[in-house]
């Protein structure tokens, strides 16, 4: 059966101390890449990853390294540390983001170690479609302070972009990884296969449905309150989503949100919208996995038809 996974990639208080800039007056979002180490010789520091001109309004940057400098977004000196020894583990690649001029244009996100064996042992294969969600904090002063969408003082998680699988790649199958991605790919290298536990490649497909013109991977244009995980309720609580209440049914609940013995505390039917649930998400865990069948492709088909 095919999954519906959550991944969450991007900034974090941990793995970047900060979160990723977005414009609440115009939905306009940049996608930082945590740092990371590198196994092989190639790969992108942050100011390798050159910006569009004033693509977030008012806020001067010509690469990603400026970016995390400059005083209008207040990032912590640990941040800006960090990125000085650091390469930008970019992954994954959804194809070319609007707000660079350069870096890799395919489709793959890379996983090793526990998370990799995660994906595995629940069956992510080919057909399975990955929502990525990041933190996002909102640039101050976009909006009237007494407007509701500029409340996300400490930020919020939206989905900002998609991957569906079109091929799996391990290291029994490297030869048939594309030269790009073997080159470009912070999971891509033969070091990267052989030193790394587990080392997986998921491999876009063409198309997202048959039925529709979507490609297989990309970037949400804006982001907006459909994309929001985040429940608009608990605000400044930014890990209590608000999801579609078909999610809190044992065929749908998704990994990391269905431990047994804390189900009656992690989730919540709306008061006042029975077709909602509220759900207390946890630190840990990358990929929360849960089925692409009925109500969740459904659901997956209105989240486009809504947004992109």
């Amino acid at each position: 059966m095919d999954k519906l996974i959550f991944s969450r990639k991007g900034f974090d208080s941990s793995a970047g101390h900060g979160y990723s800039p977005y414009d609440p007056k115009t939905g306009r979002y940049i996608v930082l890449p945590i740092p990371g180490d590198i196994v092989n010789n190639n790969g992108y520091k942050y100011e390798d990853l050159l910006l569009k001109p004033n693509y977030l309004e008012g806020v001067q940057a010509n690469n990603l390294k400026e970016l995390i400098h400059n005083n209008h977004l207040n990032f912590s000196r640990k941040a800006r540390e960090i990125i000085h020894s650091s390469y930008a583990h970019y992954d994954p690649v959804l194809g070319s983001p609007s707000w660079l001029e350069n870096g890799p244009a395919f489709g793959a996100f890379g996983q090793a170690e526990a998370a990799a064996g995660h994906l595995r042992n629940h069956h992510v294969q080919e057909g399975s479609v990955f929502l990525f969600f990041s933190r996002f904090k909102p640039i101050q002063n976009r909006l009237h302070p007494l407007d509701p969408e500029g409340g996300w003082n400490k930020g919020a998680y939206f989905i900002y972009g998609w991957l569906k699988v079109g091929k799996v790649i391990t290291s029994d199958n490297l030869s048939e990884l594309p030269h790009d991605i073997k080159e470009d790919h912070p999971h891509g290298s033969d070091e990267d296969f052989s030193q790394r536990n587990q080392n997986t490649i998921y491999i876009a497909s063409d198309k997202l449905f048959d039925d529709a013109d979507i490609p297989g991977c990309g970037y949400f244009p804006r982001l907006n309150s459909n994309l929001l995980l985040s429940s608009p309720v608990h605000k400044n609580k930014p890990s209590i989503w608000k999801l579609p209440s078909f999610f809190n049914e044992d065929q749908y609940r998704p990994t990391y949100l269905n431990v047994e013995d804390k189900r009656k505390d992690r989730w919540l039917a709306c008061p006042d919208d029975e077709d909602y649930c509220f759900v207390q998400s946890t630190g840990r865990g990358q990929e929360f996995v849960s089925v692409l069948k009925d109500q969740s492709m459904e659901w997956l088909k209105t989240l486009f038809k809504d947004n992109y």
